[in-house]
């Protein structure tokens, strides 16, 4: 089969699959999810973004938070409501087709590196991965948003000042959508003025982080106007922090003081990273060994059965075989993907040759771990970003793998939109004319 129909066929199951979840599934809404739908329901009944708290912390239930989780998936939702109604049908389709056109970028960002046939291997591994389609959780939106930067960045279309624009948009909702990410925008402004130093180059630098600035800008100062004070997009992140660290301190107890005190939302988050940073300080080897702990669970793969626990298994009651079926074999593609996991992280290894002609793929596994090593929560999905890179590295496990058994010793790579095409002139040099 050619390249060509294998593509195809890979993108026509991987699709199908995926509409055929949006059209047979029911979300089931939860914790994260639920108060993501209520904030989105907020926007288009009341136009305003606030909540009733109805979540597992019975000491709140009942309390308004208007800032307890960022706002790029509740517009999102908002966006799919406002259109079509408050339905969630709509919004598992635009997820699927969202999560379909991610599998292609991905494709794409490969081929700057990989053949054809490899190319298809990492393909293949993000098209199997289609677990988050029928759940209101942010990855559908945000693998979407990063992989259309991603393939701006990885090829020719970085010196396109449109291009960098819409990566600049991307990237503004990225940040919406998950605060923490900010940490791979200096990675990305980098990246460009690296690849080809110039003027020209350092302005699109400068229009990239001004169009990023443009788009969370008015959210920071609407959390100011809120709050106050000025909040990094949510106020909640202090909970968070105190999760990450494994504090040896009741969470309930932290709540109490709150509810005594007559905390506000910021408040209390502010308390929560005032009881963390305080334990910080009095036990010093507690932040080394927290790190390990969150770098554990970050890798231990066997936490990925917390969606098992919160999502598959309550889609399952909803019973129906074509149901049953789909979500059965999403969930065993999702298990699958735990080798893709483990052996695109050896691939990296092997590969490492390729550290700077790969430096953008390589920065993302890398600064992740270190990022969830050093401060945050450590949860198997919060690999979620790093997924997609290693599927690129999977493909060069395989590549490893040919070559170590000699099934492939030379491969034509065709690279027709990277700076390793051969055929591509070099700035300032015609095309076709001898170097030498």
């Amino acid at each position: 089969m050619s390249y060509k129909k294998t593509f195809l066929a890979l993108a026509g199951t991987g699709l199908a699959l995926r509409l055929l979840l949006a059209f047979s599934v029911t979300p089931y809404l939860t914790s994260d999810s639920r108060e993501y739908h209520q904030y989105a329901v907020s926007l288009v009944q009341q136009h305003q973004y606030s909540i009733t708290y109805l979540g597992r912390q019975a000491l709140l239930r009942g309390k308004v938070f208007q800032s307890y989780r960022p706002p790029g998936y509740p517009f999102f939702l908002a966006l799919n409501y406002w259109v079509f109604g408050i339905k969630t049908r709509p919004v598992l389709v635009v997820q699927a087709l969202l999560d379909f056109l991610s599998g292609v970028f991905l494709y794409l960002i490969a081929r700057n590196w990989l053949s054809q046939r490899l190319s298809l291997w990492a393909f293949a591994g993000m098209m199997m991965f289609l677990i988050w389609v029928p759940m209101y959780m942010t990855e559908a939106l945000f693998m979407f948003l990063f992989l259309f930067s991603l393939w701006v960045f990885a090829g020719r279309r970085r010196e396109s000042w449109l291009w960098i624009s819409l990566a600049g948009v991307s990237w503004g909702w990225i940040i919406l959508t998950k605060p923490e990410k900010v940490i791979f925008v200096p990675v990305f402004m980098g990246y460009l003025a690296w690849k080809h130093f110039s003027r020209k180059t350092l302005a699109q630098v400068l229009v990239f982080g001004l169009i990023i600035g443009a788009i969370i800008f008015p959210w920071l100062l609407r959390e100011r106007n809120v709050h106050g004070s000025w909040v990094w997009i949510t106020a909640r992140s202090g909970r968070t922090f105190f999760d990450g660290f494994y504090i040896p301190i009741d969470q309930r107890q932290v709540y109490l003081t709150a509810l005594k005190r007559g905390l506000n939302e910021l408040e209390m988050d502010r308390l929560f990273y005032r009881v963390s940073l305080d334990y910080l300080r009095k036990h010093p080897a507690h932040y080394f060994r927290a790190g390990l702990k969150r770098l554990y669970y970050l890798w231990d793969l066997r936490t990925f059965s917390e969606t098992q626990a919160l999502f598959i298994a309550p889609i399952l009651e909803q019973g129906g075989r074509l149901r049953t079926g789909l979500v059965y074999l999403s969930y065993v593609f999702f298990l699958l993907s735990r080798g893709i996991i483990v052996l695109g992280a050896l691939g990296a290894l092997l590969s490492w040759r390729r550290f700077r002609e790969l430096f953008l793929i390589y920065a993302v596994p890398i600064l992740l771990t270190l990022f969830h090593f050093l401060l945050f929560h450590g949860k198997a999905r919060y690999l979620a970003m790093a997924y997609p890179c290693l599927c690129i590295f999977f493909a060069l496990w395989i590549r490893w793998l040919e070559r170590t058994l000699g099934l492939r010793k030379n491969e034509e790579t065709s690279l027709a939109d990277s700076d390793n095409n051969p055929a591509r002139a070099e700035p300032g040099r015609p095309a076709g004319l001898d170097p030498g």
